[in-house]
């Protein structure tokens, strides 16, 4: 119906089918095009249009028709209103992506997928809710570079191992500052 009153709803003068239009496009003279430019040329001023037939070996060809002359002096009177057309076609008429049909390995695979997915959410959620608990092995790495004295580290070792919120505090402070820090926790734990 839209090839049929596509130019003038109402009436449908100035309307014809593909059938018509290869008719009178094998009546016509040929045009002869030689670039792009002059197609893109041709299609703004609207004296052809680009019209999808099938072939039968199932290869699209695209066809340019030439509007016979009558139909080309009332195609320029209806210029502004064949585009507003066009451009209300073209919204309404938007291409629909039809996903392919899945395979049985594609649905395990993406199964698989939000199945790992899902689990890495669980794991950033248990992160954030249970703290990491520091071995004393990372506790005395962490205390070896602040400076301590070796008789020192073996109780601060001791302090943060049993208060890990205090050792999970003095570890996220600037280095320069966890000496005192730890000097200021240890004494108050007295």
């Amino acid at each position: 119906m839209l090839v049929l009153f596509a130019r003038d709803r109402a009436s449908g003068e100035n309307a014809e089918t593909a059938k018509e239009s290869n008719a009178r496009f094998n009546n016509t003279t040929n045009i002869k095009i030689e670039s792009i430019s002059e197609v893109d040329s041709l299609l703004a001023s609207n004296d052809v249009r680009l019209e999808n037939q099938r072939v039968d070996d199932d290869e699209d060809d695209i066809q340019v028709v030439s509007p016979t002359p009558e139909q080309n002096s009332s195609a320029k009177k209806c210029k502004t209103k064949k585009r507003k057309l066009v451009d209300e076609v073209e919204q309404e008429v938007e291409p629909q992506h039809q996903p392919e049909p899945e395979t049985f390995e594609t649905k395990i695979m993406n199964a698989v997928s939000d199945v790992a997915n899902a689990m890495r959410e669980g794991n950033k959620i248990f992160e954030r809710t249970y703290h990491h608990e520091l071995t004393g092995d990372e506790i005395y790495h962490e205390l070896q570079p602040m400076g301590l004295e070796a008789h020192e580290i073996p109780g601060a070792l001791m302090y943060l191992a049993r208060n890990q919120a205090d050792a999970r505090t003095l570890f996220t402070c600037p280095m320069n500052i966890r000496k005192d820090i730890l000097k200021t926790m240890m004494g108050a734990g007295k």
